[in-house]
């Protein structure tokens, strides 16, 4: 399959051939029914230039405890299918449907096969193919973005040094990222932990390098009854304000149509993962598992906003990561007086 042909397919390998310095990586998060479990396990491949420099590599994070882990393997031994979602890393493997985990070194001992089922993601479509639109036709933008399953409902049984650990009944998410180079700066949220079920939220914001300028992008989805509403730089929408700090970020969208105003917040146990940074995977990016967001949907008309859905979500994903000035509309001069039922202040934990 030639590069124009992988633009449909988000979740492939995009890495086969590369000739410098790039990343795959794919994001599980996995959280078991009790909740008490609440992981992310992300898996990719280090390109370089120099071949002795190229590695794969498993991540492990307990969002409950803050613990991570890194494991290197050198990079034959990963593999990926041509034609759909299927990969090697070690002696795991993973798609879009089994992860079977098989890490035996003294740090992690982590064994087992989980079931996911079939769940929507970021609609591929014709023209705009996946969560980057028809921005995933450039060539030359230093990192792309896919989100591709959003509430995977789990099954299966992992042993976590030497405990076992039912995923019966829990539930996945999974997205991915590849290229050259993570954006300068980026807001992350993802949740699917509301009281109402069959409620996602993933949400991106990043400063991107372009043409010597910066663009600041936004990929923000959220799932309600059967529909999924999206907010994209690609697509028209706006970022009509952000507010953030290091435990915690705030920001509204909208498309027109619909609006999102999101807080997403936490500081509980935050563990430090890799991510590609100045020609390598160095270890530079805090991640918090265990952050509280409050979120609101409302449908824009002519005698005002109408309220849609209202929450507070658990187990929450948070990413704050680099110097990214605040950018801030209607929602802080909403802030400055007293809070009303539609304003953000009025719903913030």
């Amino acid at each position: 399959m030639n590069r124009l042909n992988m633009v449909w397919h988000p979740e492939l390998f995009h890495g086969r051939g590369h000739r410098s310095t790039a990343f795959d990586g794919w994001y599980f998060k996995i959280v078991d029914k009790t909740e008490r479990h609440v992981w992310a396990i992300i898996v990719g491949v280090w390109m370089d230039r120099d071949p002795d420099r190229q590695y794969c590599f498993i991540q492990f994070l307990d969002g409950v405890t803050g613990r991570t882990t890194m494991h290197r393997y050198p990079v034959e031994q990963f593999w990926s299918s041509r034609d759909h979602f299927d990969i090697v890393c070690g002696r795991s493997r993973f798609s879009l449907t089994e992860i079977h985990l098989d890490i035996d070194e003294p740090e992690l001992h982590l064994h087992g096969n989980l079931q996911l089922s079939a769940s929507p993601g970021w609609p591929v479509r014709a023209w705009a193919p996946g969560a980057m639109g028809p921005l995933a036709f450039l060539p030359f933008l230093e990192g792309y973005h896919g989100v591709l399953s959003l509430e995977p409902r789990l099954s299966g049984v992992l042993s976590l040094d030497g405990e076992d650990i039912s995923f019966i009944g829990g539930k996945g998410y999974v997205e991915r990222d590849w290229g050259s180079a993570f954006p300068r700066a980026w807001t992350w949220t993802q949740c699917n932990h509301f009281d109402e079920d069959h409620v996602c939220l993933s949400a991106s914001i990043a400063d991107i390098p372009l043409f010597g300028n910066v663009l600041r992008g936004i990929i923000v989805a959220f799932l309600y009854q059967g529909t999924l509403y999206r907010w994209a730089t690609w697509n028209g929408s706006r970022l009509l304000s952000l507010r953030r700090d290091d435990e915690h970020a705030e920001f509204e969208v909208t498309n027109g149509h619909y609006g999102l105003e999101v807080w997403s917040g936490g500081h509980t146990s935050m563990g430090q993962v890799f991510a590609p940074r100045a020609g390598a995977m160095v270890q530079m990016l805090v991640e918090e598992l265990s952050a509280i967001v409050q979120v609101r949907l409302v449908k824009h008309g002519r005698d005002g906003d109408t309220v849609i859905f209202e929450g507070r979500g658990r187990n929450a994903g948070l990413e704050i990561s680099g110097d990214m000035p605040a950018m801030v509309g209607r929602a802080e001069a909403e802030q400055a007086s007293t809070p009303t039922a539609t304003s953000p202040g009025a719903f913030r934990p």
